[in-house]
């Protein structure tokens, strides 16, 4: 009885869980775009994901901007960038993916959001390759904001899914299930933890400029 789950919630009338707010995370990100006057905003990520009982699953962030700009009157759909999720070569598939969006003659989005700091990374390196300036061109959000993000040049504006606190909800959970009391533990009801992101603001995106 005393399991509790990290970033995913497979078993939620059995198991406690933490997990991140990816929604609000988007929601962060499109918001933080929005505001800098972006209207043409793209997404690079996979359409559906493994999920922890072994089913492909529709992509929670990536639906989540697709229903945000779909409520703003943006969402095009030429402007998402299709990438499979590889946990072995995320930054090399990211590459290929973001350069044959750039070979296809789609216009470039003023904005992307990355559906992680990998991604992000891979995406930069494209850019920079093709002369394309970051965030002068063409601004990018990263999710997940690893010590990766301020590493990158320039530092990525990232959505920040508080990992440490994420672990240490988990093991305040774990305690109170593993605590005895009477014989009985102290809480038997399982728990869902929503940890709430919020956004980092770094050198990767600046006001859109506009395109003749």
């Amino acid at each position: 009885p005393n399991v509790v789950f990290l970033d995913t919630s497979p078993m939620e009338s059995r198991f406690d869980s933490v997990v991140p707010g990816y929604e609000l995370g988007i929601s962060l990100a499109v918001e933080h775009l929005l505001e800098l006057n972006h209207r043409r905003i793209g997404f690079i990520g996979p359409e559906r994901t493994m999920n922890s009982r072994g089913q492909f699953v529709p992509e929670v962030r990536r639906r989540a901007y697709i229903q945000l700009m779909q409520a703003n009157g943006l969402f095009d759909p030429s402007l998402i960038v299709d990438c499979p999720m590889d946990r072995l070569m995320e930054v090399r598939t990211a590459k290929e993916a973001m350069g044959d969006f750039m070979k296809s003659g789609t216009e470039l989005p003023t904005a992307l959001i990355c559906v992680n700091e990998e991604y992000a990374i891979g995406v930069a390196a494209v850019l920079k390759e093709n002369g394309i300036s970051i965030p002068e061109d063409i601004s990018i959000i990263s999710f997940n904001d690893t010590p990766r993000s301020a590493l990158v040049d320039p530092p990525l504006t990232s959505i920040s899914a508080h990992v440490e606190e994420m672990s240490c909800v988990a093991l305040q959970m774990l305690a109170e299930r593993a605590r005895i009391g009477d014989n009985e533990p102290m809480r038997t009801l399982p728990l869902k933890v929503v940890v709430p992101p919020s956004l980092v603001i770094r050198e990767s995106t600046c006001t859109a400029k506009e395109r003749l």
